[in-house]
């Protein structure tokens, strides 16, 4: 009997635990984390448009520039709060660093964009291994929707959109929340949030 029972508890083991690894492995749907298979841009020095890294480490560092509304600035800062709730440790320095070795990570500005969007992410200084020292943001109005703040931000961290994930998503496949395009949330969602936590 206790034979008999031993097995069936452990069965019952087995089971439980291939259902958590399976769900485990569920929970992630894909790569959209800087490099995928489906990035093909290098990490590197850019102006506007040569694309987005990842930043450097888990400490993140921000400014907000003089060309950001009072309402523009706060709405980041909210969409910085989704970033805080992960493995990232967000703060503001009194001042920016725009060169040596701690530069600010992500500076956030108004100003022109490619027709259309709404806002544009890129690297201004690659340090290597697909990282980059600092990130510009920038946002076509001075006051750029929430959800445009929290997609800009993802891509400043790494999230790329779903075309460029492995295995591809379309564009606006919701589980990516805010990294959908054209962006509509302003929630990170808990697949960006578990891509983060696994990258920082």
């Amino acid at each position: 009997m206790n034979r008999l029972r031993l097995r069936a508890v452990g069965a019952i083991t087995g089971v439980a635990l291939l259902g958590a690894t399976a769900t485990a492995v569920a929970a992630t749907i894909t790569d959209n984390m800087y490099p995928t298979k489906n990035t093909p841009w290098s990490c590197k020095d850019g102006n506007m448009g040569d694309g987005f890294c990842k930043t450097d480490n888990k400490d993140l560092t921000v400014w907000l520039q003089g060309s950001l509304s009072s309402a523009g600035k706060t709405k980041v800062r909210n969409a910085l709060k989704h970033y805080n709730a992960t493995d990232l440790v967000v703060s503001y320095p009194d001042k920016p660093s725009y060169s040596g070795d701690s530069e600010t990570d992500i500076v956030y500005q108004k100003g022109s964009v490619p027709s259309g969007a709404r806002g544009i992410t890129w690297c201004d200084d690659a340090i290597g291994n697909n990282k980059c020292d600092q990130h510009y943001a920038r946002f076509a109005a001075a006051d750029p929707p929430a959800s445009t703040a929290c997609h800009e931000t993802g891509h400043a961290v790494g999230l790329t959109h779903g075309q460029n994930a492995s295995p591809k998503l379309k564009q606006t496949d919701s589980r990516l929340a805010c990294m959908v395009t054209p962006s509509q949330s302003s929630e990170l969602g808990s697949h960006n949030k578990s891509m983060i936590n696994e990258t920082y």
